[in-house]
């Protein structure tokens, strides 16, 4: 399923591999990983001397679907969105990939291609690892390995329930429950276009625009510009189960 909201804008730019972080430094940067951050320092600081460091720009192209799948990523700044895309330009966000989190392990552990196509929704930064050197880590420090699959165990448990809701939830349930599980702070606000979520949830924009003001209607949320705040959490949180 996919969304009709549009050809998304895309910046097929080539990232930009770059000395911005001292090798002292890079260490702390890699503990930040859910699977490298197992490492002892002097591992941390053995692998820094390894990685490459790379800047991506807001709507940047990270890795294509069909690329072939020679490293992975350790993003230390910024975020990315893991998509698919129709032949129409419809777009569909699989994840949203957080400093700490790694990208691109699935296509270099399976020496097959990238699955997906991966885009820095802002200013990014990551550790790039060749597959080699963490083919060598992982023979030389298996809690690594054990990290990665527990990390994958995760992945594939969120991707399961992604394929779930699609199938069994309408768009109204889905949204709702896309605010429930996305509020932060406070405020309760979520901040996101009208246009990510659609493609978040599986939906066009005017079927997510229709969603969104019947809530507000029925003083569930209150909509601003690139921002939803929720003013009623457990109505929403009774709307996915209806």
């Amino acid at each position: 399923m996919t969304t009709r909201a549009g050809r998304a804008h895309i910046n097929p730019g080539n990232p930009v591999s770059r000395d911005i972080t001292s090798r002292g430094h890079r260490h702390e940067l890699l503990a930040l990983s859910a699977i490298l951050g197992v490492l002892a320092q002097e591992d941390r600081e053995r692998l820094s001397e390894q990685c490459i460091e790379r800047t991506f720009a807001k709507n940047q192209v990270v890795y294509v679907a069909g690329d072939p799948g020679d490293s992975m990523l350790v993003l230390t700044s910024g975020e990315l969105k893991v998509c698919h895309f129709s032949a129409d330009g419809g777009e569909l966000i699989l994840a949203s990939i957080m400093p700490g989190e790694p990208i691109g392990e699935l296509g270099m552990l399976s020496y097959l291609p990238r699955s997906a196509t991966v885009i820095a929704t802002r200013p990014s930064a990551g550790m790039m690892l060749p597959r080699v050197v963490v083919m060598q880590l992982i023979e030389e420090r298996p809690a690594v390995a054990v990290a990665m699959l527990q990390y994958l165990a995760d992945l594939t448990r969120k991707m399961n329930g992604l394929v779930a809701d699609l199938v069994f939830l309408d768009v109204h349930q889905r949204v709702a429950r896309f605010l429930v599980s996305n509020t932060q702070g406070a405020s309760r606000s979520v901040k996101v276009t009208q246009t990510n979520l659609a493609s978040t949830v599986g939906a066009s924009r005017q079927r997510v625009n229709v969603c969104l003001q019947e809530f507000q209607r029925r003083g569930w949320v209150s909509l601003s510009s690139g921002i939803i705040r929720v003013v009623d959490r457990d109505a929403l949180g009774l709307a996915v189960r209806d």
